[in-house]
C-alpha cells in the first residue's frame, strides 16, 4: 500500500533545475476543453483492487492517505474497470472522414478511447473540417471527453489530381493511362491523371516505376509526350483522389523527386492561417528537411497568438 501511494504523490522539483523563460506571449486557453472530473484516489484494502480505491471528490481530503486527479469520462471509465495500474498509456489518433464525422461517430470513436481526432488537410474544404472541429469541440464540452484536434498538412509531397470529380477509378493490368501536368478546364479524358508538380514530365525516366498510394497500384513509364507521361499498369487495383505518388528506378527508391518543393507550400500556409484562427491543438507537417522549418513555423505560431 505505501508503494502505491508513493506512486501517486509526485517528486519534489530538482533545485539544480533551471527557471525555463515566460512565453512571449500570453498563454491561449483552448476554446473547447471541458472541465474534467476530479476523483480522489485513496488506499482500501475493501475495493475491487486492494491498493487503491477511486471516489468521487468531494473536497474532504480526510480520512486514510488520499489524493486526488483530474481525469476524464474515458479515463474514469478505465480507472473504475481496470484500477489505477493498468490504466491505458498509449494515445490513439484517429483520422477523420465522410463515414466518421457524424456527431454519433465521433462519440463512438471517443467511447472507444480516441485521444486525437486527425483531420487531413489533403482532402475536404476549410468548412467541412471547420464542421468537425466544432463537432469534436461540442462532444467535449456536452459529453466530458478531452479529444484534441490534430490538423495534418499536406506537405510537398506529389499527389494526383482529383480524378475529375469521380470518387475513384479502377486501373486493370495492361492499361495504358496519361499522367499529365496539364490543366484540363474540361472533364478528364479517359484514363488521365492530373499530377501537381510542374516537374513531373522532366525529371521521370522510361522504365521507371510509378507507386499509387505506397504500391495500391503499379505502373511502369512506357513513354514521355511533352507534359504528358504514358504509363502501363502491370499491378492493378483502386485509384482515389488525392493519392501520394512515389517512383522507384532499378528497385530503389528516387527521394529526389520533391527535392525541390517546399516543406510548406502556400496552400500549406492557408491551412495553418485556418488551423490557428479554430484553435487546433496540434499542427501536424510531413516531409520536413531540417529543423529550419519548425523553427520558423513555431515562430509564426507564436507571432499569429499574440495578434490574437
Amino acid at each position: 500500500m505505501a508503494q502505491a501511494l508513493r506512486l501517486l504523490s509526485p517528486p519534489p522539483p530538482s533545485p539544480s533545475l533551471p527557471k525555463l523563460p515566460s512565453l512571449p506571449f500570453p498563454p491561449r486557453p483552448l476554446p473547447c476543453r471541458p472541465r474534467p472530473r476530479r476523483y480522489a484516489v485513496r488506499a482500501a484494502a475493501s475495493s475491487p483492487h486492494p491498493d487503491l480505491d477511486l471516489l468521487p471528490f468531494d473536497g474532504d481530503a480526510s480520512g486514510p492517505a488520499t489524493t486526488s486527479i483530474d481525469v476524464d469520462s474515458v479515463t474514469e471509465a478505465e480507472l473504475k474497470e481496470n484500477g489505477f495500474r493498468s490504466t491505458r498509456r498509449t494515445k490513439l489518433v484517429c483520422t477523420i472522414g465522410p463515414a466518421t464525422c457524424a456527431a454519433e461517430q465521433l462519440e463512438a470513436l471517443a467511447v472507444g478511447g480516441m485521444n486525437v481526432a486527425r483531420v487531413n488537410m489533403c482532402h475536404g474544404t476549410h468548412d467541412w473540417h471547420l464542421g468537425v472541429i466544432r463537432q469534436v469541440r461540442r462532444l467535449n464540452e456536452e459529453k466530458g471527453f478531452a479529444v484534441a484536434v490534430m490538423m495534418d498538412t499536406q506537405g510537398s509531397e506529389i499527389h494526383m489530381g482529383d480524378l475529375g470529380g469521380a470518387t475513384s477509378a479502377k486501373a486493370e493490368d495492361g492499361e495504358i493511362w496519361i499522367f499529365s501536368v496539364r490543366s484540363f478546364n474540361s472533364p478528364l479524358p479517359e484514363r488521365t491523371i492530373s499530377v501537381n508538380y510542374d516537374g513531373f514530365a522532366e525529371d521521370v525516366r522510361v522504365g521507371d516505376e510509378l507507386l499509387v498510394d505506397g504500391g495500391m497500384v503499379r505502373f511502369e513509364v512506357i513513354e514521355k509526350i511533352g507534359p504528358d507521361v504514358k504509363c502501363r499498369c502491370n499491378d492493378p487495383g483502386l485509384l482515389l483522389p488525392r493519392a501520394n505518388l512515389t517512383f522507384w528506378r532499378n528497385d530503389r527508391l528516387i527521394r529526389e523527386r520533391n527535392a525541390m518543393l517546399p516543406t510548406i507550400s502556400s496552400k500549406d500556409w492557408l491551412d495553418i492561417d485556418f488551423g490557428i484562427s479554430e484553435g487546433v491543438d496540434f499542427i501536424a507537417v510531413s516531409f520536413v528537411k531540417s529543423a529550419e522549418v519548425i523553427s520558423h513555423l513555431k515562430s509564426y505560431i507564436a507571432s499569429r497568438c499574440r495578434d490574437k
